[in-house]
């Protein structure tokens, strides 16, 4: 070897070792950047994971307060319920006495109309048998009716 070969040696061996340690530098850098830019991920995903447990006992405590309401407004619906049912049951009940109490009415009506008949033809002179037959009304019924309608014209 020559004398001059060995300082190119050690000038390319200086040199290859600032160039591993200039690249050894820059990727201390990138990786301390990183590094940071992970911390400060970090920090913002525990800001987020906070944040996120806060509204979830929020939510949590809205959900309570909702279940208790919609249990009190079912208890009162269901209260409601069974007092409208009542009510219906009774209105159902006065319904059909009423429905029968015109059903009487118009059984009843029917015998009046042949009343008023018979009265009609008493006071137009209509004898007993004529009056039975044009009312269908039995013999007492018209003979009573007779002696009442001639009451009403003496006290007249």
């Amino acid at each position: 070897m020559s004398l001059l070969a060995v300082p190119i040696i050690a000038v390319l061996a200086l040199f290859f070792v600032v160039l591993t340690s200039t690249i050894f530098f820059i990727y201390l850098t990138k990786l301390k950047n990183k590094v940071l830019l992970l911390d400060i991920q970090m920090q913002s995903t525990s800001l987020l994971v906070d944040e996120i447990q806060s509204s979830t006992s929020k939510l949590q405590q809205e959900l309570k307060s909702l279940a208790a309401n919609h249990e009190g407004a079912a208890m009162e619906n269901n209260q409601v319920t069974k007092q409208l049912e009542l009510r219906i049951k009774n209105l159902q009940s006065q319904a059909y006495e009423q429905q029968q109490l015109v059903i009487q009415w118009q059984e009843n009506q029917g015998q009046d109309k042949f009343y008023n008949r018979a009265f009609k033809l008493a006071e137009k002179g209509a004898d007993i048998d004529e009056i039975i037959r044009e009312c269908e009304l039995p013999r007492a019924e018209v003979e009573m009716l007779l002696s009442v309608y001639r009451q009403r014209v003496r006290t007249k």
